[in-house]
């Protein structure tokens, strides 16, 4: 149905490496930071049929809520751990860390299985599992119903004329991929359609 998860390789700064890592002590954390040129990152890349929301509290500040709840969201996230965990220690890992707060590293000799378990079984939600996000997509979706779009597919907001989206929140619905080019060749259609104007 065109939902699961994709894996990849992952390059990221020390800084977004040293936010991940969950926190027991400060001797712990630069031992883990110490580690991180040794080491190797896989995300885990889950198109979600769930969906969150943006609201505005009392001092008019936007607060985000999302949470993985939907139930083959859940298993699609926890299919993709237990695939990084098993890629890592084939690949030949010493050493294998979680996300999950609370869990302990595997280490080449501890038992696979045991690790793979407690990884799959952590709670998905925040403080007790590093789960991020990027490339936001379908929050301003594009179509030609005003009641389930934002946009007209040019990209032009329904309600207001003369503005125009051409990023990721414009797309109908999350890719499951990474957006890069798709976002690039929507913008450049979404320049070159106001340029003719």
């Amino acid at each position: 149905d065109g939902y699961g998860f994709l894996l990849e390789c992952a390059h990221h700064t020390t800084g977004l490496y040293g936010a991940a890592v969950p926190w027991k002590s400060g001797r712990d954390h630069k031992e883990q930071i110490l580690k991180y040129p040794y080491g190797s990152s896989i995300i885990n890349l889950t198109r979600d049929r769930g969906y969150g929301r943006v609201t505005i509290d009392d001092r008019g500040r936007a607060v985000p809520s999302y949470l993985i709840s939907d139930e083959l969201d859940v298993a699609n996230f926890r299919r993709g751990l237990d695939e990084m965990i098993r890629l890592h220690e084939a690949a030949g890992a010493g050493e294998i860390q979680s996300l999950a707060r609370g869990l302990g590293a595997w280490k080449r000799g501890d038992d696979l299985e045991t690790f793979v378990s407690a990884v799959t079984a952590a709670p998905l939600a925040p403080r007790e599992m590093g789960i991020f996000s990027a490339h936001q997509m379908g929050s301003c979706r594009m179509g030609t119903d005003p009641g389930t779009s934002v946009a007209d597919p040019t990209g032009e907001l329904h309600d207001v004329k003369g503005v125009w989206i051409g990023d990721g929140s414009a797309f109908p619905t999350a890719s499951g991929t990474n957006p890069m080019f798709t976002i690039m060749a929507l913008a450049r259609r979404t320049a070159t359609t106001i340029a003719a104007l």
